[in-house]
């Protein structure tokens, strides 16, 4: 049996490592007695695979897991169990077998909520952003395992909308490239944005919304 499970990251983890996630995970799944799979060889590890890490302090409503179980069993008892072992803040949303659809390794758009603190009018920030995206380069500075370098981001964003959040304030809903092929934060549009405006942007929060397949101009979720 080979499911697909959606999470969410909440606050009360949102400053947990994706590896420390991992743990929890799997120490859930064993404290359930669900039907875990595990590799074969040496060292054998269950087979979990999680779609793409996700920044420490960001929350999230869209994660996901894959794993296989060496028998069947009811979606919805999954879910149940699995949800008794988890930790606050981590929560499976829903579940479906992953048979036929694209690889988590294959995400290359993340959705993410990004609320700017401070009073800023929405058509200054509107007029930056609009400046932004329509450039060719926009070279910034980031960490890669072989030390810091400059990547042009420009190709890596693809829509970011600004909004005001209710009450006041303004909400940048920005999709943009996430995944193992290339990638960039919200914090780092954030800054790119500071730089243009010649003013430090202050972020308040950032949730990740959705994650996608972009293929022939359709985004696709993985679930």
């Amino acid at each position: 049996m080979k499911l697909r499970i959606k999470f969410e990251k909440a606050e009360p983890v949102k400053y947990i490592s994706h590896l420390d996630m991992m743990r929890a995970f799997e120490r859930a799944f064993r404290r359930a007695k669900l039907p875990l799979a595990y590799s074969k060889g040496f060292t054998p590890h269950p087979r979990l695979i999680f779609s793409p890490a996700l920044s420490v302090g960001v929350t999230s409503s869209s994660e996901y897991v894959d794993v296989e179980f060496y028998e069947d069993i009811p979606v919805q008892e999954v879910l149940r169990r699995l949800n008794s072992c988890l930790p606050e803040g981590l929560k499976a949303l829903k579940a479906s077998d992953f048979e036929g659809k694209f690889a988590l390794s294959e995400i290359n758009a993340a959705l993410y909520a990004v609320s700017l603190a401070g009073d800023y009018p929405k058509e200054y920030i509107e007029a930056a952003v609009k400046e932004l995206v329509n450039k060719k380069e926009i070279n910034m500075e980031k960490v890669t395992k072989k030390g810091i370098k400059k990547v042009n981001i420009a190709p890596m964003i693809y829509n970011i909308k600004v909004m005001t959040k209710t009450g006041g304030g303004i909400l940048l809903k920005m999709t943009i490239a996430a995944g193992q092929r290339e990638s960039v934060s919200p914090d780092m549009i954030i800054k790119a944005l500071s730089i243009h405006l010649s003013e430090e942007l202050i972020v308040k929060h950032i949730h990740r919304e959705e994650l996608y397949l972009i293929k022939e101009g359709n985004s696709t979720p993985p679930l």
